[in-house]
Parts: C-alpha cells; sequence; structure tokens
C-alpha cells in the first residue's frame, strides 16, 4: 500500500480549496492510505471528511506562541511522520520550508509548485499558474501522479460529523429557531486568520442592516448571524438597527458546528472569509462580497454562487503570500472596493438565488 501525505496548515479558505484534490487522489488510488497534515486553526473543516484515512495537526512554528514549544512540537510532528514512512508528499504551500520539512520526515517523493524558486526541496516540481483558481493550482498537484487533472470536479466539499449536528440542534432549540423556516445565513466580520485581522474584506455594516431588513420584512426568512471571536461588536451593532427577530449565533459554534448550521441555511451571505467557503462546501448557495482580493482565484464556483465585484483601479490589492510569510495590501484607507458595493447589488443577487 502506498502512503500519501498532504501538507497543508492554514487557513480555512485554502484547505477547503483543497478537498477536489483529496476526492481526485481517493477516487484514482482507492487502496491507498491517504492522510493530511494541517494546523489546529483549519482542522475541523477536514476531521469528518470520509475520503481520509487520518487527519494529523500540526501548528506552524509562528503559531506555537514560543520558540521552545514551536521546537518541541515541530520535533514531535518530524518523528510521527517518520514513523508513518510515508510514500509521496503533496506540498500545497508555496514555500520552500514545507519542502524542506517534508525531507526532514523522511519522504522521499515530494511534489510541490515551483513558485518563485521555492522548490529547491521538491524531486518534482509543478509550475504554478497565477491566474488560475486556487482549486485548479491544487488539482496540478496530482499530474506527477498519472492523474488528467483537466476532466476533475472541481467542487469543494465540507462533511459534517454527528456530534456537529446534535449541537446545532440543540442551539436552534435553545435560541427558538424554527427549523421549518428559511434560514439565511450572514457574516458581517470575518477576515481573521491566525496573526491577521483583514477588516478592509468586510463590507458596510450599513448594508448588512439594508439586507437584513428586506430578508425579514419582504422575505420573511429567520437571519442567523454567525461568526467567531471579534465579530461580536459589529453583529451587535448590526441588529441593534434591525427591526423585527434575528439571531445571534456569533462565537457560538467551533467550524465544524458552523458547517452544519450553515448546511440547513437556504443561502449565505457575507465577505472572502472562511465561514463562505465553509458554506460553499457544504453545498449552500452564497452571495460572495469582494474588494481587496480577485474572485476569479478564490470565489465559490457554480451556478448557486454569486460574487459581487466592482474590480475598481486600485482592485484587487490583496494577495496572499503563503502561511510562513505575511501577505501584503496596498490599500487607499477608504475601502472604496467594498463600500462601491451596494444593498441593491446584494438583494437583485437574493432575489436570484432565492426566487
Amino acid at each position: 500500500m502506498k502512503k500519501i501525505l498532504l501538507i497543508k496548515l492554514c487557513c480555512i479558505g485554502d484547505v477547503i480549496f483543497t478537498t477536489p484534490l483529496i476526492r481526485t487522489i481517493r477516487q484514482n488510488f482507492p487502496g491507498d492510505n491517504v492522510s493530511y497534515l494541517v494546523g489546529k486553526w483549519s482542522r475541523d473543516v477536514l476531521m469528518a471528511n470520509p475520503r481520509l484515512d487520518e487527519v494529523m495537526v500540526y501548528d506552524p512554528p509562528q503559531f506555537a506562541g514560543n520558540k521552545l514549544r514551536a521546537l518541541v512540537e515541530t520535533a514531535t510532528c518530524l518523528i510521527r511522520l517518520r514513523q508513518k514512512r510515508f510514500d509521496t508528499a503533496l506540498i500545497l504551500h508555496r514555500t520552500s520550508v514545507a519542502g524542506l520539512f517534508a525531507k526532514m520526515a523522511g519522504i522521499q517523493r515530494r511534489i510541490g509548485f515551483d513558485y518563485d524558486g521555492s522548490g529547491k526541496y521538491l524531486t518534482e516540481k509543478v509550475y504554478f499558474r497565477k491566474k488560475k483558481h486556487e482549486v485548479d493550482r491544487y488539482l496540478d498537484l496530482a499530474t506527477p501522479l498519472g492523474i488528467e487533472t483537466e476532466s476533475c470536479d472541481p467542487t469543494t466539499e465540507v462533511f459534517v460529523s454527528q456530534e456537529s449536528e446534535a449541537h446545532i440542534d440543540a442551539l436552534m432549540e435553545a435560541n427558538e429557531i424554527d427549523k421549518d423556516r428559511l434560514m439565511v445565513a450572514i457574516c458581517a466580520g470575518g477576515g481573521k486568520n491566525p496573526g491577521t485581522l483583514m477588516l478592509l474584506k468586510r463590507w458596510i455594516p450599513e448594508g448588512f442592516v439594508e439586507t437584513a431588513k428586506y430578508l425579514i420584512q419582504e422575505l420573511d426568512v429567520a437571519v442567523v448571524f454567525v461568526g467567531g471571536s471579534g465579530d461580536e461588536k459589529v453583529t451587535k451593532w448590526i441588529m441593534e438597527r434591525i427591526p423585527g427577530k434575528a439571531y445571534d449565533l456569533v462565537g457560538k459554534t467551533t467550524f465544524a458546528q458552523l458547517a452544519s448550521l450553515l448546511k440547513r441555511c437556504a443561502l449565505f451571505i457575507g465577505g472572502d472569509t472562511g465561514p463562505l467557503h465553509i458554506a460553499a462546501g457544504v453545498g449552500t448557495p452564497t452571495i460572495a462580497l469582494f474588494g481587496p482580493s480577485d474572485p476569479r482565484l478564490v470565489a465559490p464556483r457554480g451556478k448557486k454562487h454569486i460574487h459581487i465585484w466592482k474590480g475598481i483601479d486600485c482592485s484587487p490589492c490583496y494577495y496572499p503570500d503563503t502561511s510562513f510569510r505575511k501577505s501584503s495590501f496596498s490599500c487607499n484607507e477608504g475601502f472604496e472596493c467594498m463600500r462601491s458595493i451596494t444593498t441593491e447589488d446584494v438583494v437583485d443577487s437574493i432575489k436570484k438565488l432565492l426566487g
């Protein structure tokens, strides 16, 4: 039996973008052992994935907290990987550090991107297509395995567990949310990853107020606000200005539990952040609000997903680099790209998806 290891430590959206690659490998090598090395922040979106034999958790040094802990965790992880005796590593990061890490783990075959000279520790280098969607880029890494990737299904997927389903049942009951009522999720915050807070990815709060009003007053749906730590303040501000009943579930779910909640929703509305890609992964239609990042590279794809992006002169200005180096920003302080999105834009998209 061959043993294949995929390495992608962070972050939520990026890890979800690799799920078509996971599915493709499993379909082509049904008898092989397929494992995944991921960071603690992002592991929830993989833990219930039946296509993986094992999900191993390792946080990169900058997330460990201190140098000693980082050293101990790195050494422990490398020892464990050596014991597993993996034949092949698919390195989904664009940095030479990841290639070196796989080499130190004793993995003889190391496949990854030849990105700005980062492939010196790889045994097989794959051309990095800068203008292609992230999903397609990751699928390219299956090419050295003899897989024809052009015909692969690019649909992302996030699976839910019985435990997370039970948690959402209890949460909805505690908040008196009618299970038979149409439910729309809104994430007004987001843009947060370990060590990075990208407020420029957020739409204006006033826009979410008007959108929620439309959903409640015109469509009579249950509006639930979702998000994580740091999203409470903006959500509270919005909810105080909404006539009628909305539900605040911000900070009340893990990412795994959020997947179960979003799976029950008829629609998700939010910016380019983790919950958006979780919603798409569980099959929920989405309206994605883009400004600084490029939807041609990272927006959910398919007929039931709509992205709104004005494409003003200075957009995109956010280019995700790697988990080992800071991402780059070059934005005017007015956030014009997000402010240019109107409530009418969002309402028109709601009408298209909800009818």
